[in-house]
Order: C-alpha cells, then sequence, then structure tokens
C-alpha cells in the first residue's frame, strides 16, 4: 500500500461547487479579468457569472429543484460551462452526454438519468427530439443558440429567456456532501453508467491536481478533448478557472490543424490532449513549422501514452508531456507525472490525497515489484453506479476502495507501470467500448453470420477495435463488404465505436466449452 504526498486542505461543512469554482473568483479582484476565449469574444469572471446566474434563474423558474438532475448536450461554449455551474449553484446534479450519439443513446440517457430539463443546442436538437419519443424525460429543453429551429411544445429558446432572467442569485446551501454532479464510466453492456460526486469531491480533486500542476491566473488551458470527458471538464474547467486561468473554448469537431490553429491564436501554456490526437498532431503536415513554444506543458490522458509516441511528441514539439492516469469513479488522476521527473512509458507516482495498492484476485496485496490489480482510494471518489447494484459491488469495494480493473506494477523508485486490463472492455480515444455493443451491430447486417471484436494495438500502443466476421454463403468477402460493414456500424452507433480493421474468416476459433475463443483471435497473425 503507497500514500501520495500529504497535504493540508479544509473543506468546509456548507460547500457549493459553483460558488469554489467561480465566484469565489469575483472576491479575489478578478472580476474583470478574462475567464473564456470563445470564437473571438472575450468573457470575464464577472460575466461567466452572470450568465451562471441567469440561466440557474431560468432552471428554477422550470421548476428544478434542489438535487435534480439537469442534462447538457451541447457543443462546447460558454453556455455550457455556465450551465453546469447554474445546475449547481441551485443545488442540482449537474450530467452530461456527448454531442454526437445516435437518438437511441440519448434515449437511453433520459430514461437513465431522468433529467427534469435538458440543454441542448442546433447541432444536437434534432437527435435529442427523437430520442424523447419513448421517455418521459425530460420535462423541458432549452436550446441555446441563434437561428434555432421552430420550437416544439415544452422547448425554450435559452437566449431568449437569458435575455429577461435576473443577474442575482444567491447559492444554494448545500452541504459538502449534497449531490453535485455525475460522471460516466463505460459498461460491459456498452452503455454509460453515471458515478455520483458530492460537492466536496470537486475540492479534493482540485487541490491534488493543483499541487503538482500548479495552475496561476497567468495560464491559458487549452482543451483537445469537449467537455462531456470529465478529464477535459475538471483539469480543463473547473480547475483551470478555480485558479483563475483562462479557458480557451471552440464548438467544432476537434482535428490536428484546428489544435495548431487554435495554439497559434490563443498561445496556451497548457494543452489537455489525447495520446490519439497526439500522433495525428504528428502526423500533419503542420508539424514540421508549429511552434508550441508557449506551453509549459501538456497533459495526456484518456489513453495509455507509449514510450515511443512519447518521446516523438517531446522531440518533436520540444514540450514537456505530463502523463495522469484516472478514472469516472474516482474523479481526480491517480497517478501522474511530476513536471521534469518524467520517466517515458511509466504513469507517473501516486498523487496526493490518494492511497493505492495492488491486489490479486483474491484482493490480497501482492509481493511488491508484481504486478496485480490496482485500487485506489481518496476522498474524491464516488460510491456507487447508479442503478446497478450487482457492477457496484465488483467496484466499490470494502472500506472505501475503488477497483481499477487496470494491472499495474510498481517499481523500486514509485513509478507505476501499465500492464494491461483485466476484464475485455476497450479504451478507444479515451472512452471505453464494449465488443459486445460491436458485435451485436454487425450481426443484424443480413450479410453477417457471426461476429467477434477484440482490442489491438497501433504501432503506439494505442487501442483499436478490430472485428472477426464470418459472412452468410454467398456473400463476398472484399474490401467491399468490409466499407459497408464499417458504414452500418458508423449509422447506428456513436462514430468512435466503429471497427478500425474487419477480417474476413470462415469460422471464429471456439474453446471447448463452445464459447468464441478471443484469446486465439488476438494472437492470429495478419
Amino acid at each position: 500500500m503507497e500514500r501520495g504526498p500529504d497535504i493540508d486542505i479544509v473543506v468546509p461543512d456548507k460547500l457549493n461547487l459553483a460558488t469554489y469554482y467561480l465566484d469565489e473568483n469575483l472576491t479575489q479582484e478578478r472580476s474583470q479579468k478574462t475567464a473564456i476565449y470563445y470564437e473571438g469574444e472575450t468573457y470575464t469572471f464577472s460575466d461567466v457569472a452572470v450568465l451562471t446566474n441567469k440561466i440557474g434563474n431560468i432552471l428554477k423558474d422550470l421548476n428544478v429543484l434542489m438535487e435534480d438532475r439537469v442534462l447538457l448536450v451541447l457543443q462546447d461554449s460558454p453556455e455550457w460551462i455556465a450551465g453546469w455551474f447554474a445546475i449547481m449553484k441551485i443545488g442540482g446534479v449537474a450530467t452530461h452526454a456527448y454531442t454526437y450519439l445516435q437518438p437511441s443513446d440519448y434515449e437511453y440517457f433520459f430514461n437513465y438519468v431522468r433529467p427534469r430539463v435538458v440543454i441542448a443546442d442546433a447541432t444536437t436538437i434534432d437527435r435529442v427530439r427523437e430520442g424523447t419519443r419513448n421517455s418521459s424525460f425530460p420535462k423541458a429543453i432549452l436550446i441555446a443558440g441563434e437561428n434555432l429551429p421552430e420550437l416544439h411544445e415544452g422547448e425554450y429558446s435559452l437566449s431568449a429567456l437569458i435575455g429577461s432572467a435576473s443577474a442575482q442569485l444567491d447559492a444554494e446551501q448545500t452541504s459538502r456532501d449534497d449531490l453535485a454532479f455525475w460522471n460516466f464510466s463505460g459498461g460491459t453492456t456498452g452503455k454509460s453508467k453515471g458515478v455520483p460526486h458530492m460537492h466536496h469531491d470537486g475540492v479534493v480533486g482540485f487541490e491534488s491536481f493543483q499541487y503538482i500542476a500548479k495552475y496561476t491566473p497567468d495560464d491559458i488551458v487549452l482543451r483537445v478533448p469537449k467537455l462531456f470527458f470529465h478529464y477535459s471538464r475538471d483539469l480543463g474547467m473547473n480547475w483551470a478557472l478555480r485558479a483563475g486561468a483562462v479557458v480557451a473554448l471552440f464548438p467544432q469537431r476537434t482535428t490536428a490543424d484546428l489544435v495548431f490553429e487554435l495554439i497559434d491564436r490563443y498561445k496556451p501554456t497548457v494543452l489537455l490532449n489525447v495520446p490519439t490526437m497526439m500522433r495525428a498532431m504528428l502526423q500533419s503536415p503542420r508539424a514540421k513549422s508549429a511552434d508550441l513554444s508557449c506551453l509549459r506543458f501538456c497533459l495526456a490522458s484518456g489513453e495509455i501514452l507509449s514510450t515511443q509516441l512519447y518521446e516523438e511528441f517531446t522531440h518533436t514539439f520540444s514540450v514537456q508531456v505530463l502523463n495522469v492516469i484516472g478514472s469516472a469513479e474516482t474523479l481526480l488522476g491517480y497517478l501522474m507525472d511530476r513536471p521534469g521527473e518524467v520517466i517515458a512509458g511509466s504513469s507517473g507516482k501516486v498523487t496526493p490525497l490518494v492511497e493505492v495498492k495492488l491486489v490479486d484476485n483474491e484482493g490480497s496485496e501482492v509481493p511488491e515489484g508484481e504486478t496485480g490489480v490496482l485500487w485506489v482510494r481518496s476522498d474524491a471518489s464516488g460510491w456507487m453506479y447508479h442503478g446497478e447494484h450487482e457492477k457496484t459491488k465488483k467496484t466499490f469495494v470494502g472500506n472505501d476502495w475503488v477497483n481499477t480493473n487496470d494491472l499495474f506494477r510498481e517499481d523500486e523508485n514509485g513509478y507505476w507501470w501499465y500492464s494491461g486490463r483485466a476484464d475485455d472492455l476497450i479504451k478507444v480515444s479515451g472512452v471505453y467500448v464494449a465488443p459486445l455493443e460491436i458485435e451485436k451491430c454487425l450481426e443484424t447486417h443480413s450479410a453477417v453470420q457471426e461476429a467477434a471484436v477484440v482490442g489491438i494495438k497501433d504501432a503506439d500502443g494505442l487501442a483499436k477495435a478490430k472485428a472477426f466476421v464470418v459472412l452468410k454463403e454467398g456473400i463476398e468477402a472484399s474490401d467491399q463488404t468490409a466499407k459497408e460493414l464499417k458504414e452500418y456500424c458508423k449509422d447506428r452507433m456513436a462514430s468512435f465505436k466503429t471497427p478500425k480493421e474487419i477480417t474476413f474468416l470462415s469460422e471464429l476459433p471456439k474453446t471447448g466449452q463452445g464459447k468464441i475463443d478471443k484469446r486465439a483471435l488476438i494472437t492470429q497473425k495478419p
């Protein structure tokens, strides 16, 4: 068992995260300091606080009460940030979903989260509407932005309501242990599981990260992943704003060229990145001429950062990369590199306010230097999956430990080394993907007899979903058939779940019990 550095923090009994992250800047002479860059506009901390208060009053008028859930389904924007804080400021529970999901995915979120109100925008409203057809939630939909489509019953223009809403709003007197927000974790069924977190979790998470990152009001933080990803939301928004830093926002889908363009425009000091985009940046024609000297460091999370990718990125761009390992369940990063102390390929050291241990299948600690399943304990962790009692018992184990299902070993110098997952979920672009969901989708295609999906690694060690497919008699195994199957999946699931490779087999290997032998597939030669 190992503990990260001990640091003294004070978490008051009365605590509201909206005040902690945002409003306290107004008492530190930062009211007129820039808080957000967005599409050629700047928003001061005062501007963000006013927008937060207006949205909070709108939500109260829509009968959002203490502990009611509100779901954000909109592009990154000032309204996203203000909406997030507004929900918590009035005592509600903030939740969010990715903006490029299918209507069936939104239907799942509405029936699972049961939000009283959804905040959407023009890019998501059509799919959100379709997702409400088989749900009694939400009770109202706010649509952000201008030039909106014709509103349906129960829908409201957020912009119009903001124009007449009061800018005065007192924070609800929530306690440190009241619910504040949900994180979402992937599941073996392919459906996201909500992990409720309390207000105090956000304080512990910030203090642990800030001990290492040391954000200042002079920092400008740019994020590659969108705000629906808790890594981006916390390290790139909540914790940056708490420190008085500037958050650079953009609504578009992220590309390597756009990242280079935004770095040129905003001159960020911190870049939140993921290994997949790091590789894309290296492959861009702009890589040779790119100037990243404004960055004091780049953060990498969401996927394992290979030694090769780390070394190539740091050599090409002359920027320090800090690896962060965390989860929706723990909220904070429990392993993280220290500036100036990075060892390529490792996952860094244990972070402050965190305890970790490596255990075997029976939950007993493994001998020093051996590989085991990593368990994590801190006051920032959640305590359950909403509506998933059996899964909760497997992950949130005795005495407040979280079973990460990740295999690690610790070396003699306190550095931690990742050895793989203890289950078969595939982490693609920072999001867990369930092979079963992809398999079921493929098997609904008229040409497919049987399918199996496994995770494979590319040259950088990044996980990709690969499908092995047995076609029905008379169907030709060709590149065109593979393309059609990929398009079929893409039309029915989020794009990141689409298999990157498809291999056709005459039959799938089976175990003695008649089950598909995925180990044989993983080791199969091309």
